[in-house]
């Protein structure tokens, strides 16, 4: 111990501190220390945005999907309202609650669109989330009642006829050239008989309302029907596609997929029950799997600024190898030799690490503050995305503090090695 501090960490601080003829290898130091947090920076700020990209993602698809979703397996699900009740009651349930899916086609005077219709009833989470993306909030209760226009009839006159309305998405209504109480023709793909023989359903629909999700794939192939006019026009009776369940944690949907299935497994009914890691798993694992390779990709850029450690320490042992060798004959053993240099090493990738890592944290908070313009129409958002997680912090900054700790082990190695007798031969 040396004024209270251990010898090895003592003089590995003291290799740190630059003399005149030794000013070379401390700049190479500090170029080192830089690179480290250079590299520490990028990493954390990519990683955050990377997360950011994936939390908003997450967010949109739930916002138009649910957190779980029952269907039956056999075709439309009858008494919905009683199931949806049992399992509003099931732990973790915030909200259950009965939808419609159907394909159509959508038709007017610029031509006509696949798309997927969803019906929905004016109460619960599904309402909520519809009116808070509608560009005009107010138009929502108009989903849940006729609209009155004025047609030209079979003889060309003037007449007022009451019309269901739907809500489609703001890219659809650019693409058809639509608009509030624009007037469409749905097209269901059961057939219907008629004196011309079996024709598509088909029926006229006022537009009530645009969305806005921020998914550009979702609004220009989704819109809304109320519940019980999406029944009506495709044929459905008294049946719904299925429940859809909203839970308190949408981290917790794999274990409420079991109390489900638990609480069901007595009906004979056949049920298929997914949650939202399960319907969009491919998409989910993409995402995971990209922020694995930039981390690695990034990593590098760690590693490399590891090799500028490597060669500062070696030069610092040529430089240093008749103080070594004075070291060893004054009784210090190669393990403490070899303790200076990988505790000199680790100083520098420490303090490289912690400077990397309170930049990339400034860095993100600027960004998240202040926001980086990018294209809606690409990524369906204004500014990049930051989500800041403690996790990727953690990781970010022991990878560091590992690379740039085995950085050193070389030139440690070579040092404890050191001959006294070699070392003062030529002094």
């Amino acid at each position: 111990m040396i004024a209270g501090i251990p010898f090895e960490l003592y003089v590995a601080l003291r290799y740190l501190k630059s003399k005149r003829r030794e000013f070379f290898i401390s700049v190479i130091t500090i170029i080192s220390l830089l690179g480290v947090a250079v590299s520490v920076v990028v990493l954390n700020i990519v990683l955050s945005v990377m997360t950011g990209f994936e939390e908003e993602l997450q967010s949109k698809l739930i916002d138009a999907n649910a957190h779980v979703s029952l269907k039956h397996a056999g075709g439309g699900l009858e008494d919905y309202d009683t199931y949806a009740e049992r399992l509003s009651k099931v732990p973790g349930v915030k909200e259950a609650y009965p939808f419609t899916y159907s394909q159509a086609m959508l038709r007017n005077e610029q031509g006509a669109r696949g798309i997927l219709v969803r019906g929905i009833s004016d109460k619960g989470e599904p309402f909520n989330k519809l009116k808070s993306s509608l560009m005009d909030p107010e138009s929502a209760p108009r989903l849940f009642s006729k609209a009155q226009v004025k047609i030209n009839n079979s003889e060309g006159k003037n007449q007022y006829v009451d019309l269901p309305t739907i809500i489609i998405g703001e890219e659809l209504r650019q693409r058809m050239g639509l608009f509030e109480g624009s007037i469409v023709t749905l097209f269901s793909p059961e057939l219907s008989s008629s004196p011309l023989g079996l024709t598509p359903r088909h029926r006229r629909f006022v537009v009530a309302g645009v969305y806005s999700s921020g998914l550009v794939e979702y609004e220009a192939g989704l819109a809304y029907l109320s519940l019980t006019e999406s029944q009506n026009f495709f044929g459905l009776g008294k049946k719904a596609t299925g429940i859809e369940i909203m839970a308190y944690d949408r981290n917790n949907t794999q274990e409420i997929v079991k109390l489900i299935d638990h609480e069901l497994k007595d009906d004979k009914e056949p049920f298929y029950i997914s949650d939202w890691t399960e319907q969009n798993k491919p998409l989910w694992d993409a995402i995971r799997l990209e922020k694995r390779v930039y981390f690695i990709v990034l990593l590098l850029l760690i590693l490399v600024a590891s090799f500028s450690i490597v060669a500062t320490l070696i030069m610092v042992v040529m430089e240093k190898g008749r103080d070594i060798a004075i070291l060893k004959t004054m009784g210090a053993t190669e393990r403490q030799v070899l303790l200076v240099f990988l505790l000199q090493g680790a100083i520098i990738g420490i303090a490289g690490v912690v400077l990397g890592t309170l930049f990339g944290y400034l860095g993100c908070l600027g960004l998240k503050t202040f926001g980086f313009p990018i294209d809606a129409r690409v990524f369906s958002l204004d500014t990049v995305p930051v989500h800041m997680k403690l996790d990727n912090f953690i990781m970010v900054a022991a990878a560091g503090f590992i690379i740039t700790s085995i950085a050193g082990l070389y030139p440690a190695i070579r040092a404890s090695r050191i001959r006294p007798a070699d070392a003062l031969r030529f002094e």
